[in-house]
């Protein structure tokens, strides 16, 4: 039988996916704004990384850091890239990230669903997340409204059935803001990645289709001479039928650095 248990299951494992893509696109770097993201070679940045509640207010316990530095290039997909590697205080693990630059503009290698859950062609893409040239406000398609293939339901989630995903990707400038950074007030600019998704869900025993519909939106601030000094995704929530999935966010704030 189906159940709202089985459905927060499978919404965890949904957004899990969407975070971690979104995750990618949140790091820029761009050789020609060398006053807004340094690129050089053993150039490092140190995080404080934390979850947000539904007020968007730090979660206690949540913290951990994250180091993140440029190890090298090379030629990738038709681009120079630059690779990043990052590793976190409470995980042995680490990152490899790749960001690109072409005049203003800035992009990062996205693998978008590139896995056995939610196929695409062409999965590994470079695209736009940044474009200094533009003023507040102006916006840029990412990517057009995409309809993935139809896929079964993961059998570990305790339900059958098939699921539709529908996504598409947007960029915007937003504004101006100071943060200080290891104490000195550093001008920083932002720029917002709202990521939407359109799920059709048929699940076995629902007499009708599950429709969910929702976006996770990402900040990303590059200040002057530094690069990335802050990152956040917002918390949001999904509403199914009668009930209310809510998911934190998260913040990146910049606690050191190092630029080569």
């Amino acid at each position: 039988m189906f159940s709202i248990k089985k459905l927060s299951a499978l919404m965890l494992l949904i957004v899990s996916f969407i975070i971690v893509s979104c995750s990618e696109d949140n790091s820029t770097s761009s050789n020609t704004n060398k006053d807004y993201f340094p690129t050089t070679v053993g150039s490092y940045w140190k995080f404080l990384t934390y979850e947000l509640d539904s007020m968007s207010i730090r979660i206690p316990g949540t913290e951990d850091t994250t180091l993140e530095k440029i190890v090298g290039t090379e030629t990738l997909f038709g681009k120079n890239a630059i690779i990043y590697v990052s590793s976190y205080s409470k995980d042995t693990g680490t990152d490899t990230t790749y960001f690109a630059e072409e005049g203003t503009k800035v992009y990062t290698l996205l693998s978008l669903f590139n896995n056995d859950f939610i196929p695409i062609e062409q999965g590994n893409q470079w695209v736009q997340i940044a474009d200094f040239s533009l003023s507040p406000g102006n916006q840029w398609t990412i990517l057009n409204d995409t309809t993935l293939a139809t896929v079964d339901i993961p059998p570990d989630i305790g339900v059958s059935g098939k699921m539709t995903p529908t996504i598409s990707i947007k960029g915007r400038r937003g504004e101006n803001t100071t943060f200080t950074i290891k104490g000195k007030p550093v001008n920083a600019t932002e720029f917002i990645i709202t990521f939407g998704m359109v799920i059709k869900l048929n699940v076995s025993g629902m007499p009708m289709p599950i429709n969910l519909n929702f976006n996770v939106v990402t900040h990303i601030w590059f200040g002057e001479g530094i690069g990335i000094v802050r990152r956040q995704t917002d918390p949001f929530s999904i509403n199914v039928i009668i009930q209310n999935f809510k998911f934190n966010g998260s913040r990146d704030e910049l606690i050191d650095y190092s630029i080569k």
